[in-house]
């Protein structure tokens, strides 16, 4: 057909993922060629956005979903080491959340939770928390399912300085059962590195976990 302006032509209201878009190709501008909306949903996707299925995988220009595949492996260590690692975190300032479950051996062994990032970092922020079996001040015994209709506090823990512990929980109700817990905070990232969500146990030799399906999210804010 003959050529027409872009401005004469008939507006699209209704746009479908099949729909064609004309390009220019940067590697031959001699020929024609064309995307569909679906292909560029894809590469826009893939620009900013990334979702990561399993322990470790590389972030997203600006979003990232990570969830673990697989129960972490029993941590016996009072010094947390990586459970989830997400890498190419660069420069800029990220927002992260840890939706997390995880299991202890005993009911007298409490966790260590902390976030790493292994490149250059400017400020830091962090609080571990979760639902603690007491009713009016917490006790820093892991609850996983209320047990009482005037619910329960929370038991939570901050941190000013990445890959830090200064404290751990101290236990759970019960035993090799899932108990919910949420990390969340933000840090200024000058070099790229790795995010690092480590784990340790309170009890040296007793073993907690992290258990599959745990959560992060992750959003470059700054």
């Amino acid at each position: 057909m003959a050529d027409t302006k872009i401005s004469a032509m008939t507006d699209l209201t209704t746009l479908a993922s099949g729909d064609e878009v004309p390009v220019a190709d940067a590697s031959d501008l001699t020929v024609a060629k064309s995307f569909t909306l679906a292909t560029l949903t894809t590469f826009i996707g893939d620009l900013i956005f990334a979702r990561i299925n399993g322990s470790s995988g590389a972030a997203g220009a600006y979003k990232t979903l990570q969830k673990l595949s697989a129960n972490s492996a029993d941590q016996t260590s009072t010094t947390p080491a990586a459970v989830m690692t997400t890498t190419d975190v660069g420069a800029g300032t990220w927002y992260f959340k840890y939706y997390g479950l995880y299991q202890t051996a005993a009911t007298t062994t409490g966790i260590k939770l902390v976030v790493n990032h292994t490149g250059t970092t400017g400020q830091f922020a962090s609080i571990m928390y979760f639902p603690d079996n007491a009713a009016t001040a917490a006790s820093g015994v892991g609850l996983g399912i209320a047990g009482a209709a005037i619910g329960r506090v929370f038991s939570a823990y901050a941190e000013a300085v990445k890959d830090t512990s200064s404290f751990a929980s101290v236990g759970v109700i019960t035993a090799n059962a899932d108990i919910p817990v949420i990390v969340e905070g933000f840090v200024v990232v000058t070099v790229t590195g790795s995010l690092e969500l480590k784990m340790g146990t309170e009890v040296a030799a007793s073993a907690v976990r992290l258990m599959a399906d745990s959560l992060l999210e992750l959003t470059k804010v700054g």
